[in-house]
């Protein structure tokens, strides 16, 4: 594939992400707010993005993708993150402008991940430099600091960091750091699925009678949603939660622990317990903290098998982490 093809290849995505985009906005409850800027807005800073997140997810467009990054050299830094702030530039242009400090933050600490990246290269084990991105990149967001850099639509600000962080990841440990494969591979295969639909039923048995016995789960629903509102969130919540959520915790840090360790066990039940506390500020009271915190390690270890009995691809831990999410939000929360 040459890159031109790998450009119409993510150009026909991006088409594809205007009606994602869109589901995403119902799902965020942006659809009704939004007048003719803040469409436009929505769709140029986010359709390209989520094209990029789905033509990344190719292994021949992302292989194409890795040979321009390796030709490229240095170069290439600068391409990307010229794409990256353009994105970011539409996402938070509006009547009040753009602040040019927020700018300048995330430009060069984009710049800087990527060089950092670009300079780990070599070992396949997880360093402590992956172990500072790592840190970098997913606490900011996942404590919402990076709400005070975003100045454009108020719905939006959380998808678009999911999703672009999704991207930057990608390009920065599979393509900059050259990690052997990784696992983000989004072309779906039956055993992803089958996977995917076995782990989530394991799961659901015995994670519902104790949510129910602890009183964390709730149960009837208080109405039916439509088919198109369950649509639009399994839409939102696979592009804009699991995915995200996966490739750092599944892709990035268990895939580096078990490059590092001897022992899988323990690879797998620290990268859990990573993930379940990060659910830590999701609740208010100490103990529904505790409750959400063994709950979400626990559902971190089903999502790490998923990822394991898949050979290491983060869609079956992707769609086994969104049937869990959608079925909590609409049956039990």
């Amino acid at each position: 594939m040459k890159p031109k093809a790998f450009i119409r290849w993510w150009l026909l995505w991006s088409l594809v992400g205007v009606g994602l985009a869109l589901a995403l906005a119902h799902d965020e409850g942006m659809a009704t707010e939004l007048n003719s800027w803040g469409w436009l807005a929505l769709l140029l800073s986010t359709a390209p993005l989520i094209g990029a997140q789905l033509a990344l997810g190719s292994p021949a467009g992302f292989a194409q993708v890795k040979t321009w990054i390796d030709a490229q050299g240095p170069r290439a830094i600068r391409w990307v993150v010229a794409g990256l702030s353009l994105m970011y530039v539409l996402g938070n242009a509006r009547t009040r402008g753009l602040d040019p400090y927020a700018g300048a933050i995330f430009v060069i600490g984009l710049w800087a991940a990527l060089g950092a990246w670009r300079e780990a290269r070599g070992p396949t084990a997880l360093r402590w430099t992956d172990i500072a991105v790592w840190m970098l990149l997913w606490i900011p967001f996942d404590l919402r600091w990076h709400y005070d850099l975003w100045t454009g639509l108020e719905g939006l600000k959380y998808a678009w960091w999911a999703i672009a962080l999704t991207v930057v990841a990608v390009l920065g440990w599979y393509g900059f750091r050259a990690w052997p494969e990784f696992g983000y591979r989004l072309v779906p295969r039956w055993r992803d699925v089958g996977v995917a639909l076995v782990l989530t039923a394991l799961f659901a048995a015995l994670v519902i009678p104790i949510g129910l016995a602890i009183d964390f789960l709730h149960f009837p629903p208080r109405k039916a949603p439509s088919v198109f509102t369950v649509a639009a969130a399994f839409v939102g919540l696979f592009l804009t939660v699991a995915l995200p959520e996966e490739v750092f915790f599944r892709g990035i840090l268990l895939h580096g622990l078990d490059r590092t360790w001897r022992r899988g066990w323990a690879s797998l039940l620290v990268s859990s317990l990573a993930f379940g506390l990060m659910h830590w500020n999701n609740a208010s009271d100490l103990t529904t903290r505790v409750a959400y915190i063994a709950l979400a390690t626990l559902a971190g270890i089903f999502y790490g098998l998923a990822y394991r009995r898949s050979g290491n691809n983060v869609l079956a831990a992707v769609l086994t982490h969104t049937l869990v999410d959608v079925i909590w939000r609409f049956g039990f929360q």
